[in-house]
């Protein structure tokens, strides 16, 4: 007998709402959750699947309704979108144990190709943009955050903002967002004075701002901030900068990092 798990009964409609006719339906789906139209009536849909299991299915459809993708996921999909020619998609899926957690994929739905599968850069976009040329060939696929902005891939997954991208999360969105992205500027760039400068001035601003509630961004920022100053060579602030930290959260893990500092100093 065939349980609930088992019964594909959902579907999606497109419609044409100016001429309030149906267009298509797309039957035979087990939940379909999010989807996404070209303007030439090409589209994507998210079908995820019953159960416990991380599971769900991708599909695409060009303008002659002829099914053009069907990638199966062991993740849930956070996103998707098609771009207004319908030719390009991507989709990006949530955290889930294996290879399908935290990727994104670009699809060529024309040519029935992947163009890359990445874990991105930027982490979960709110949305996308797709900069196609005269020929049709993709030049950019572009991610948005609506706090930080719009950065840019290349058609093989290149990053190609990465410089742009660590400035944005320095300087924009919300005090815990900034900590975040100055822990993350300093542990890829530790030997470059300049980012490790522009990290300082970051994580003051933040720490300014933050709710002192935050007991865990307050100790992860000054955390950051100890080690910023370490790197300068400015080890009193340092120090102090870790005390703080400390104070906030005593299990931050810089408890042994402040005794070995104090004993240096002291040793002159």
């Amino acid at each position: 007998m065939n349980s609930r798990l088992d019964h594909r009964d959902g579907s999606v409609v497109l419609l044409d709402y100016q001429a309030d006719a149906v267009v298509l339906r797309i039957a035979d789906l087990y939940r379909p959750m999010e989807s996404d139209v070209a303007d030439t009536g090409a589209f994507v849909v998210c079908d995820a699947n019953f159960g416990n299991r991380l599971s769900s299915e991708v599909l695409g459809f060009d303008a002659t309704q002829r099914k053009v993708l069907h990638r199966s996921y062991s993740a849930n999909v956070y996103n998707l979108a098609i771009s207004k020619c319908g030719r390009y998609a991507v989709v990006q899926t949530a955290n889930a144990p294996g290879d399908d957690g935290n990727i994104l994929e670009l699809f060529d739905l024309q040519a029935g190709t992947k163009l890359f599968s990445e874990s991105p850069s930027t982490g979960w976009a709110d949305d996308y943009a797709f900069t196609v040329g005269e020929d049709g060939a993709l030049k950019k696929l572009s991610v948005i955050h609506k706090d930080t902005g719009r950065f840019n891939y290349s058609p093989s997954g290149e990053f190609l903002d990465q410089g742009t991208y660590r400035k944005a999360r320095l300087s924009k969105g919300s005090a815990e967002s900034r900590i975040y992205g100055a822990r993350d500027a300093l542990k890829a760039e530790p030997a470059n004075v300049t980012v490790v400068a522009e990290v300082l001035t970051s994580l003051d601003a933040a720490l300014k701002e933050l709710d002192r509630s935050r007991v865990d961004y307050v100790s992860m920022g000054l955390r950051t901030k100890g080690e910023a100053l370490e790197l300068l060579g400015r080890l009193p602030e340092a120090v102090s900068a870790y005390e703080e930290a400390l104070q906030a959260n005593p299990k931050v893990g810089v408890a042994t990092r402040v005794a070995k500092l104090k004993k240096r100093l002291a040793a002159g």
